[in-house]
C-alpha cells in the first residue's frame, strides 16, 4: 500500500500479516480507518490454503477496533457471475472462490 505525504502523517500503524493480507490504520474524522488489503489465493490453490486465508481475514476483521470504519479491498480472484450482487452486468460464471467470498 502506498500513501501520499498527507496520509503518511496520519498513519497510526500497519501490520503485514502474511504475503496475502496487510492492515493499515489511518487517523481520520469522525472515525479512524482500518484498511485491510488482500490478495486471495487463486482457483488453483489448495482448499487448505484458501481456508487459511479466510481464517486470517476473519481474525483481522475481529481485531480491528470497533470504532473504526473498516475497508476490505484487494484482489479476490473470484468471478461472481450473473445474477449475484452485481446482477446482469457481471462477467463470467461463478467459481469456487466466489462461494468462499460470499460465505
Amino acid at each position: 500500500m502506498i500513501l501520499n505525504k498527507t496520509l503518511s502523517r496520519l498513519l497510526l500503524g500497519y501490520r503485514p500479516i502474511n504475503e496475502r493480507i496487510m492492515t493499515v490504520r489511518i487517523a481520520a474524522k469522525p472515525w479512524n480507518l482500518t484498511i485491510i488489503q488482500v490478495y486471495a489465493p487463486t482457483t488453483v490453490a489448495t482448499d487448505s490454503d484458501k481456508d487459511a486465508f479466510y481464517e486470517h481475514l476473519e481474525q483481522m476483521l475481529s481485531q480491528a477496533p470497533n470504532d473504526d470504519i473498516r475497508i476490505v479491498m484487494g484482489d479476490w480472484n473470484a468471478k461472481l457471475g450473473e445474477g449475484n450482487p452485481i446482477g446482469k452486468h457481471a462477467l463470467g460464471t461463478m467459481n469456487d472462490n466466489s462461494a468462499r467470498l460470499f460465505n
